[in-house]
């Protein structure tokens, strides 16, 4: 999955845009005053919810400073008010895409995402120094060496791919 960093400022903006792809698991820290949930869910520094244009909310709506619509808990509608002050990460599982705000991630969350982006960092260095590794080549053909004719191996064939397994549900009308 790729996690890109953004300004709290684009929230709005990155939300619309993975919206577009389906549904978006909203990362949000219900402990903020003006968050509105059913009160058992209060107090969660990492409250998911989903959101998506194909619920068919009838109130959702994706404001300049919160989102709002109703959702189903426990088969109970409740009317949710997640400002954005609150919300600091955006994920859409089905384009592996994500949205972080670091300036909104809560003081428990900060040691993970620290862990996260230094494993990101060493596997980046360590790419990186695999690619930077090098190997001196003659370019000039020198007359006095014999070069020995090798065994050329013939070429690899691509592997096919194995069918697409169909599911085992279908639509009966």
């Amino acid at each position: 999955m790729k996690i890109e960093i953004f300004q709290n400022t684009e929230k709005q903006s990155q939300m619309l845009k993975l919206l577009q792809f389906g549904s978006v698991m909203v990362f949000i820290d219900s402990r903020h005053p003006e968050v509105s949930v059913p009160d058992y869910l209060v107090g969660d520094f990492q409250l998911r919810l989903n959101f998506d244009y194909a619920f068919e909310i009838e109130d959702f709506r994706v404001l300049p400073d919160r989102l709002e619509g109703s959702l189903s808990f426990n088969n109970r509608d409740f009317f949710c008010v997640i400002p954005y002050n609150s919300i600091y990460l955006l994920v859409n599982h089905s384009i592996q895409h994500g949205a972080l705000f670091t300036e909104s991630v809560p003081m428990e969350m900060m040691d993970y995402f620290t862990q996260a982006t230094q494993a990101t960092q060493e596997e980046v260095l360590e790419d990186v120094k695999k690619a930077a590794s090098f190997s001196v080549v003659d370019s000039a053909p020198n007359p006095a060496k014999k070069t020995v004719a090798k065994k050329s191996e013939p070429p690899e064939k691509p592997q096919k791919k194995t069918p697409r397994k169909k599911g085992h549900l279908r639509l009966v009308k």
